[in-house]
């Protein structure tokens, strides 16, 4: 019983997807009741008393929009597969008339250190994303959100590339025997900052709305989100371990 437990736990702190949901609320008078015919979202907003502590990429000057644009990124890669046809809203457009719309705000984005993530790792230097976000059934109301729930993660646990030096494993050995393998794992590693927290946290918004759909057999079930303390499998949801 202990391993399993174990490689559970171990699943949970170095999954690529480590965006939670919680405080999810529902208004069931608001829910679709067909496939939905498209699905929008509008650049997230980031609030004025935000903890935003992030750099603009190189090339990019403002790193608010930079980030917002990263979490419809990553509602598009998820959207039109997972729920239907998926188009992000020009600034300032109109909310169509029939549909899904997503929208949120950004309250929590921080970088970390980078270093630290790659030469340690285990949580040092850890980004993190949180938002708040709201789904409109549009064809019910466009002022009364069906959905509401927050997002919270960032980096994950994994170990940084000195454990990989004390302790070579498969995966850090071209780090011991190569220029070329070491800059290539350095790369993947350094390659999670903000913006991917922004695109993780678009997936994990686009898994929750599919769940949503799915539960009531309105879409074709293809993902679970993650909610906080429980991972999402093809089996049901699991809880968690406290650890």
């Amino acid at each position: 019983m202990r391993i399993p437990v174990l490689l559970l736990c171990c699943f949970a702190l170095t999954a690529c997807s480590s965006v939670s949901v919680i405080e999810e609320k529902e208004n069931a008078a608001l829910a679709p009741k067909s496939a939905p015919s498209a699905l929008f979202v509008r650049p997230f907003e980031v609030a004025q008393d935000a903890r935003f502590e992030v750099a603009p990429p190189r090339g990019e000057q403002d790193a608010r929009s930079t980030t917002a644009r990263s979490i419809a990124d990553g509602v598009m890669s998820r959207g039109s597969r997972w729920i239907a046809l998926t188009k992000v809203l020009d600034e300032g457009q109109k909310s169509p008339k029939s549909g899904l719309l997503i929208e949120g705000v950004v309250l929590r984005a921080e970088q970390g250190s980078r270093a630290l993530r790659i030469g340690i790792g285990l949580g040092l230097g850890r980004t993190h994303m949180e938002t708040t976000v709201r789904v409109f059934n549009l064809g019910a109301s466009a002022k009364k959100p069906w959905l509401i729930f927050k997002t919270t993660g960032g980096s994950n646990m994994e170990p940084g590339l000195i454990f990989g030096v004390i302790i070579p494993s498969p995966a850090t050995v071209p780090i011991l025997i190569g220029a070329a393998g070491g800059a290539a794992s350095i790369l993947a590693k350094s390659n999670k900052g903000v913006t991917q927290d922004a695109k993780r946290t678009g997936r994990a918004i686009t898994a929750v709305v599919h769940d949503r759909l799915a539960v009531r057999d309105l879409v074709v079930r293809k993902a679970w989100p993650k909610r906080g303390g429980t991972l999402g499998t093809p089996a049901g949801v699991v809880k968690l371990p406290e650890i």
